[in-house]
């Protein structure tokens, strides 16, 4: 995560009195706690001697025998010069001796930042304090929120971050609170998992971690064990954080379904209502969801905190000029000296479950020339069978959510999966809906700021079917591939950059990029760019005719170029 991202992802800071935020995660400090300080030493530990201080000091109090806290000092070189990144404080559960590199992200349950110098950058810190955090969710991409505390100096803030922001607590000075400070710290390490953050409906057993579903129809399902490691899991702190594990009932050896759990915006449509609509209308060709279940939301874990608007960094020169103003000689402390107010509210996100089949292989694992061409024909006819016959719209082609079937029954190759960002049509399109998809395989038109067509994600279907070629089975394109800059700019970059690619001249250098293996499909390539970008007027155009005839015209020209291809390659084989 880097700081543009810090900048967005900020939801706002706690009002009222500290003792207001710690109520709602430790509970209220007892008389107890001030004796724990006698026991310790007499005075608070000054920045140059908080760290072997806190070391002696939770090794004392936890013994290891449920957490244990470990302290990473980060520092970068270059130009032969050091520069100091603060030291990160994990708690870890179960305690752990030494923790390498991954247990000390997948046991994780609290997460510090320490600078002893008060006037490092206090964007800096925070944006460290947020990369442990994005480890952390990446290595537990099933968490409901995490704790975390950012110290500079002596000054202490309290952050908690989740899939709708991240938020703190008031500034306190650790050295004139330090009885706080010390409930604190002993209040992690009591915590429950709940407390915690961590999300109770996975359990293990002898068999493995499972999850048991509520009020679901096939009562087979009603125990779902799952993988160990996800098969798709969605980076970065703030947002859906979707996540997708294949799973088998209890008793069974086929991992025959797909669980994802995933954090929907609360104001959009649930997903299993189009499931639901695209399984009555489209039979075969749609995905079947067999369980559907909402299970906690961000308003829910937040409950009993008040709130204000989202704050943003000001600029440099602006926030030295606020402090100056307002605060006289006093030194900044906390996130409110650093920021402004803006307009935007909490986005309040919902945890939901769901279960699909069959459960497909990734579009990268195709196994011949052959099978990808019957991979892509079958999932366009999937699109063209979601878009007559249940008026939906997909929205977000990508590679991510095409899926290769083995031994289906119908004989289908491929299929669509998620529609999550999907709509139905008539009675979608009269509200504004942004610029949604999968950043490299988003049609120009889209970019540009366009309603979605068919056309469009017919248009992406052409991209992903370049971007799998030309990564060859790997996560991303070659270092030097014009494909990489289809992920990077603005909006009105990329459009711009994506127009010169489908044109002659750029469209060729494309075609460069191909493999040897996959020269047969150069033809192809060139043939479905044609239907896409016909020429008008000297250029290419990226519009729509969304004549009822022109638009199924479009779609069997499309399914054409690939039944032609199959046929092509079968005859050689």
């Amino acid at each position: 995560m880097d700081e543009t991202e810090i900048l967005d992802n900020i939801d706002g800071r706690m009002h009222g009195p500290m003792p207001g935020f710690m109520a709602k995660f430790f509970g209220e400090p007892t008389c107890t706690h001030r004796d724990n300080r006698s026991e310790v030493q007499s005075v608070a530990p000054t920045p140059d001697s908080f760290l072997p201080w806190f070391s002696n000091f939770l090794s004392e109090k936890y013994g290891g025998d449920r957490a244990s806290w470990h302290t990473f000092s980060n520092t970068v070189t270059a130009n032969h010069e050091q520069s100091d990144l603060g030291t990160s404080l994990l708690l870890t559960m179960p305690p752990s001796p030494t923790p390498n590199a991954q247990t000390r992200w997948s046991h994780a349950q609290v997460i510090g930042q320490f600078y002893q110098d008060e006037g490092v950058g206090y964007q800096h810190g925070l944006v460290r304090l947020c990369q442990s955090a994005q480890q952390v969710f990446a290595s537990q991409p099933t968490r409901l929120f995490l704790h975390g505390f950012y110290i500079r100096g002596s000054q202490m803030e309290l952050w908690v971050f989740d899939r709708s922001g991240l938020y703190c607590s008031e500034v306190f000075d650790l050295q004139k609170d330090f009885d706080q400070f010390v409930f604190i710290m002993i209040g992690y390490g009591q915590m429950t998992d709940e407390q915690l953050g961590t999300l109770q409906r996975i359990k293990t057993d002898e068999e493995g971690s499972y999850i048991t579903l509520e009020n679901v129809a096939n009562s087979n399902l009603a125990k779902l064990y799952l993988e160990s490691q996800p098969i798709a899991c969605r980076e970065g702190l703030v947002g859906t954080g979707t996540t997708c594990y294949l799973a088998r009932p209890s008793g069974s050896n086929r991992w025959n379904y797909v669980l994802k759990f995933k954090w929907r915006w609360a104001r959009h449509r649930p997903e299993d209502e189009l499931l639901r609509l695209a399984q009555e209308k489209c039979g075969r060709c749609a995905i079947s969801l067999d369980h559907y279940e909402e299970i906690k939301s961000t308003a829910e874990l937040r409950a009993g905190l008040r709130w204000g608007t989202h704050e943003r960094f000001s600029s440099e020169q602006h926030a030295d000029s606020r402090r100056r103003g307002v605060e006289g000689l006093r030194q900044p402390t906390g996130l409110a000296d650093y920021t402004e107010k803006t307009d935007n509210y909490f986005q309040n996100r919902i945890l939901t479950c769901v279960v699909t089949s069959p459960a497909g292989r990734p579009l990268e694992t195709f196994r011949s020339l052959l099978e990808l061409l019957q991979v892509f024909r079958d999932a366009v006819q999937c699109h063209r069978s979601l878009y007559r016959e249940a008026e939906i719209l997909h929205r977000d082609i990508s590679a991510g959510n095409m899926i290769i079937l083995d031994n289906q029954q119908g004989g289908a190759k491929g299929m669509l999966i998620d529609l999550d960002v999907a709509i139905h049509l008539g009675t979608e399109l009269d509200r504004g809906l942004g610029i949604t998809g999968t950043r490299p395989f988003m049609a120009i038109g889209v970019l540009k700021g366009h309603q979605n067509t068919c056309r469009h994600d017919l248009e992406a279907f052409f991209y992903v079917f370049l971007w799998t070629i030309i990564t060859n089975r790997g996560d991303d394109p070659p270092e030097a591939s014009r494909l990489r800059q289809w992920s990077r700019g603005t909006w009105d970059e990329l459009a711009a950059r994506k127009s010169g690619d489908m044109a002659c001249d750029g469209f060729e250098e494309i075609l460069g990029e191909f493999a040897l293996e996959f020269h047969p499909l150069k033809p192809l390539a060139e043939r479905f760019r044609g239907i896409l970008f016909p020429l008008r007027e000297g250029t290419i155009w990226i519009g729509t005719d969304t004549d009822a005839e022109a638009v199924d015209e479009l779609y069997e020209q499309v399914i054409c170029a690939f039944e032609e291809a199959i046929l092509g390659l079968e005859s050689h084989e």
